[in-house]
């Protein structure tokens, strides 16, 4: 059983975790529709752990790679740290 306290910090947690699958699910959004600001935004969140606590390279390859090919000179950047 929970205490009162810790349920309350528990709830807190799920919202903030809702709220950044939120987020960047409306990146997500706006990438697939052409944007390469969200895509580079997506990506740099995916090479950082942003979003899913921790980093996922496969994923910030994939979308720095549609950005860097759209002229990101940001995403560039991110593919060439992802393959040092």
């Amino acid at each position: 059983m929970f205490s009162e306290g810790s349920e309350g910090t528990e709830m807190k947690d799920e919202i903030i975790l809702d709220e950044k699958k939120l987020a960047l699910l409306d990146l997500i959004d706006k990438a697939g529709k052409g944007s390469i600001e969200a895509a580079e935004q997506v990506a740099e969140a995916y090479f950082k752990g942003t979003y899913e606590g921790k980093p996922n390279l496969a994923k910030a390859k994939k979308w720095a790679s549609y950005a860097a090919k759209h002229g990101s000179e940001k995403a560039a950047a991110i593919l060439k740290e992802i393959s040092e």
